[in-house]
């Protein structure tokens, strides 16, 4: 049933699902309730110097943009060519250009934001060759009809459950779209600042790159409210990563991330419990 609402939602106009995102939102805020609190804790913490109706005011945008992804991940996997070029640019393209001249693999490190999925398959026409890493979805027939999708625009995907596959991948001069801003457990990872909280960061980030030496391109999607559009930017490939400081390198992604994210907050996943995992002989961040 969900892969019929996802093919038709595909087929519906951009001005359509976004009306409709309006009262969905609405929603999604009052019965997510589980969501709603995750979210406002976020961001109550990684926006202190906001006042509260400031940060209620964002929490109910960043629903709006959550149920404006529904209908965004619908258009990726629906529509066409020619009808996403319509409403999406790319910005940096020559940074990409740039990257490949070393002649080994490229990383593309992004973050969960609600139009990543539209992200990926605008970048898809800058990147054709990139797999993307990714979580595989528990629902087999959503499994099918996304992986499905996704192979009109890219290459194919790799599970982040196979990471020999990701190094090998790049190893070959594979170029491999990643998203690393997710809390997997204190075992996997280095605390790093991100909004000024230590958080538990991946340190699949800095080993893919050490042991294949592939480069570093910053890639980053939000939706332009004001002209209705996608836009892709790709920034320059990060120079000294890594430094041999995993604290210090991961702590420049999460940086970076930062800087992006507090451009548009409300398009970030504030629904992630992000901050789950803490440091040693630190109270719950999340009751």
């Amino acid at each position: 049933m969900a892969v019929v609402v996802l093919w038709l939602l595909g087929r519906t106009p951009q001005w359509f699902g976004i009306a409709a995102s309006a009262p969905m939102a609405w929603f999604m805020f009052r019965f997510m309730l589980r969501r709603r609190k995750v979210a406002a804790r976020n961001i109550d913490r990684c926006f202190p110097e906001r006042s509260a109706e400031q940060r209620e005011k964002l929490l109910r945008e960043n629903f709006r943009s959550l149920a404006r992804m529904v209908f965004e991940v619908a258009w990726s996997w629906s529509a066409t060519p020619r009808r996403i070029r319509s409403m999406a640019r790319i910005e940096g393209a020559e940074h990409v250009l740039r990257a490949r001249e070393r002649g080994r693999g490229v990383m593309y490190i992004t973050a969960h934001v609600t139009c990543l999925e539209m992200g990926g398959r605008v970048a898809a026409f800058e990147v054709p060759e990139a797999k993307g890493v990714y979580r595989p979805l528990n629902n087999p027939v959503l499994e099918w009809y996304q992986n499905r999708s996704r192979k009109r625009y890219v290459k194919g995907s790799i599970s982040k459950r196979d990471p020999r596959a990701i190094i090998r991948f790049l190893r070959k001069g594979g170029e491999l779209w990643y998203a690393p801003d997710q809390d997997f457990g204190a075992r996997r990872s280095i605390f790093a600042p991100f909004f000024g909280i230590e958080t538990a960061t991946l340190e699949a980030t800095e080993r893919f790159v050490q042991l294949s030496g592939c480069a570093v391109v910053p890639m980053y999607p939000v939706y332009d409210e004001a002209t209705r559009t996608y836009v892709v930017n790709f920034d320059e490939p990060l120079k000294d990563f890594p430094s041999g400081d995993a604290r210090e390198d991961l702590g420049r992604i999460n940086r970076l991330f930062e800087e992006k994210i507090r451009q548009c907050p409300e398009q970030y996943w504030w629904i992630h419990r992000r901050f789950k995992t803490r440091p040693e002989g630190e109270p719950p961040f999340y009751e």
